[in-house]
């Protein structure tokens, strides 16, 4: 399963990059099931190589600093506030083994006091911050993994959609969330169609499917993860709002 996730997630059920092509069956209407990422994640693997802030977040803007003041790491571990400080966007060792150790079920937040660059006369501290969620390490999975997943969908929505009802860019979106337990919560219509009776019968398909084996971590902790179903034309700009992954489901 593909993932992405988050604000209008798109998920992939089952593995970490998911998607569901249309050539797996032979139907006309294209549809996949992708995981939806939260706005800032990383692999387990990955924090391991983390040396600055880029590293931990893509989206840090190392430009808009002229002076570091203080970067601070908190972390979680054992159930404890950890804490570190550093003097730039380089990580020191103390920082880095704080998110090695850190509880994997827990945000990694990272504090940074600032002096901006910029013009001003009058050029005070700034503060930013961010937090950054570690994946689990086993995805979601439909029972049965990615061909029962396909073969559900297909039986119980795909072949009722008449051919020709997605044209051109035409897409619709169902975005749901498998809980701790593995059952199907919070599922809705995140980009509907023009077509009101297909989206109903897309939800329904979603709310009914059976209960899911649940993502988790390594160390046997249980997580939520967020999911998408998308029918029709993957490049609809509606897919560039769901923080996504594209690859193969769940086995």
């Amino acid at each position: 399963m593909k993932t992405y996730l988050a604000l209008p997630m798109l998920l992939l059920l089952g593995l970490s990059h998911t998607g569901i092509a249309q050539h797996d069956f032979p139907i006309e209407v294209e549809y996949e099931v992708n995981k939806v990422y939260p706005p800032l994640s990383i692999g387990k693997a990955e924090l391991q190589e983390v040396q600055t802030l880029l590293d931990l977040n893509k989206h840090y803007k190392a430009s808009w600093i002229r002076e570091y003041l203080a970067v601070e790491v908190v972390t979680i571990q054992g159930g404890k506030v950890r804490k570190a400080v550093g003097n730039n966007e380089w990580f020191n060792s103390e920082q880095k083994e704080l998110m090695s150790r850190a509880d994997v079920h827990e945000e990694i937040v990272v504090n940074v006091e600032y002096i901006p660059e910029n013009t001003l006369k009058h050029n005070d501290p700034k503060d930013l911050s961010f937090a950054v969620r570690i994946n689990p390490d086993k995805e979601a999975a439909f029972p049965g993994g990615q061909v029962e997943l396909l073969r559900y969908l297909k039986l119980n929505a795909i072949d009722k959609i008449p051919e020709g009802t997605f044209k051109g860019y035409a897409l619709t979106v169902i975005q749901f969330t498998v809980d701790e337990e593995g059952r199907i919560i919070d599922a809705q219509n995140f980009w509907p169609s023009e077509n009101e009776k297909i989206d109903k019968l897309l939800l329904e398909t979603i709310c009914n499917m059976p209960n899911w084996e649940p993502a988790q971590y390594t160390n046997g902790r249980k997580v939520r993860q967020d999911l998408a179903l998308t029918v029709g034309n993957m490049e609809n700009c509606a897919v560039n709002m769901i923080n996504i992954g594209k690859g193969p489901a769940s086995n």
